[in-house]
């Protein structure tokens, strides 16, 4: 764990750099004596590179403390001129009138236990300090929590319950110890915003309250933009010492029942699985959603509170649908090549037809949206008319995302109507991988289709578990192989 200064490249901020080092020394258990010779320390190293290495205008000052073996190394971050390190001057006790320029180095050694210079290519350079204190005081690692408390928790008999606007910030709460800042949907972090979405109906919450009235548990239905009848079901989140309560359950089979009975006016829901692992994809099958599409690197990975993760990548999702109460008819138009995976996926939905015709689009221009998330470096690009200049109009959009550094493009195709004769050409032709489909509305589903940019996909990390989405993965496997030797 690191300590970090950002300030100003001046020699007006020294001192608050001098402060800084200070301080954290102190923290870490350096004596008086100590304190003092880092605040030296600083005030050399400081001056020496804002005085010889000033960079660009805008660059900051940046420090980084890190404990070290009985005391700190420090990092001051230089992205001024290349430092020269075999040409550094240096300093001359018997000669200092010839050799100043050296001085500040030479007091840097003698106040710290080693000084190095590291060379980062174009982020820059690093000057390092180290200091060992005499009683050093390390890092306490939290304490373990209490076996007997998790104990209580697991068998605490937890209220459950649809959640009213007075639990949003409850639910802010909850959001924040199950996952700090990582959760992938914002408003689960503005209590207003939550509030109003819960009393509008736009959220569909159901929650598990403890003894002291605290909202601990949470899943819930967030419905699409594109059909009121449609939510994303999800939401999922508990406390970390509540994780092994069975209100967990209860509360998922209290939102599918929910739906089972088209209360609130829902027809469907579907589900964005992560594959990380499959935990959540098996309860879901359980409760008989169907998955229909993959969608490949979407975001960084959710951290948990209180669970180890490996290296972090970036997170796929498997989209699955349910429709207990089935869904109106609809014709699906895709090409014909796509249309055994498609059907072996959706053969639950009896109401959908499937129809490889194509013709000519009636209108002359295309009409798109565009959804970035700049943090995720992810967008949806959704071709909402359909026109003749669609291909113009797709890779217009596609070079734009990637010259502003987004990596993963999925792109929705309407399936309401009959497609281009020469989209199948087009899309591998702008490196576009079928991905499956999902629902639009409780009538319309859309295509989908991946663009990987600069990547290099593991398909061995989606982790699946149901066969069905097996095949999916292989077979978007096997035609991103396909487009990678047509290069």
């Amino acid at each position: 764990m690191t300590t970090h200064l950002l300030t100003y490249h001046d020699l007006r901020a020294v001192g608050i750099v001098r402060a800084f080092v200070a301080e954290t020394g102190r923290y870490f258990g350096a004596d008086e004596t100590e304190a003092r010779q880092l605040e030296l320390a600083a005030e050399e190293a400081a001056t020496f590179i804002v005085d010889n290495f000033r960079p660009d205008r805008g660059e900051h000052f940046e420090i980084d403390a890190e404990p070290i073996e009985n005391g700190l190394r420090f990092a001051f971050r230089n992205k001024g001129l290349p430092v020269d390190e075999e040409n550094l001057p240096l300093y001359d006790s018997r000669h200092p009138e010839d050799s100043m320029a050296g001085l500040p180095f030479f007091l840097l050694e003698s106040l710290t236990d080693a000084v190095s210079l590291r060379n980062e290519g174009n982020r820059g350079w690093v000057l390092l300090f180290e200091k060992r204190f005499r009683r050093f005081k390390p890092l306490e690692a939290a304490p373990p929590v209490d076996a007997s408390i998790l104990k209580a928790c697991a068998d605490e008999k937890l209220a459950v319950t649809l959640a009213e606007p007075s639990d949003a910030y409850d639910i802010v709460k909850l959001t924040y110890l199950t996952y700090r800042y990582s959760y992938v949907k914002p408003i689960f972090y503005y209590r207003k915003e939550l509030e109003e979405a819960i009393r509008s109906g736009r959220v569909i919450a159901f929650v598990a309250k403890n003894a002291t009235g605290e909202v601990v548990v949470n899943s819930a239905f967030f419905r699409s933009p594109h059909c009121d009848a449609v939510a994303e079901a999800g939401m999922l989140m508990s406390r970390p010492e509540y994780r092994r309560n069975r209100a967990l359950l209860r509360v998922s089979r209290m939102q599918v029942q929910y739906l089972k009975e088209g209360r609130g006016g829902l027809r469907a829901a579907y589900a964005k699985l992560v594959t990380a692992h499959t935990k959540s994809q098996q309860l879901v099958t359980a409760y008989r959603f169907v998955p229909t599409a993959l969608k490949l690197s979407v975001h960084d990975r959710a951290e948990f509170v209180g669970i180890d993760t490996d290296e972090v990548r970036r997170e796929s999702l498997l989209y699955a649908v349910l429709a207990p109460n089935g869904l109106d008819e609809a014709t699906l138009h895709l090409p014909p090549r796509h249309l055994p995976i498609t059907r072996e996926l959706m053969a639950s939905f009896t109401r959908v037809r499937f129809c490889t015709a194509t013709a000519e689009p009636a209108k002359v221009r295309s009409t798109f949206t565009v959804e970035k998330h700049e943090a995720d470096r992810y967008a949806v690009v959704t071709i909402e008319t359909m026109g003749r200049d669609w291909k113009e109009g797709l890779r217009r959009h596609l070079k734009a995302l990637s010259d502003d550094g987004v990596v993963t493009v999925n792109l929705h195709i309407p399936a309401h109507a009959p497609l281009p004769p020469d989209f199948d050409d087009a899309t591998a032709r702008l490196r576009l991988v079928y991905s499956g489909t999902v629902l639009r509305t409780t009538s319309r589903w859309e295509l989908v289709y991946t663009r990987l940019q600069g990547q290099r996909f593991d398909f061995d990390a989606v982790m699946l578990s149901d066969p069905r989405a097996i095949a999916l993965r292989e077979y978007m496997r096997g035609e991103l192989a396909a487009l990678e030797e047509g290069l």
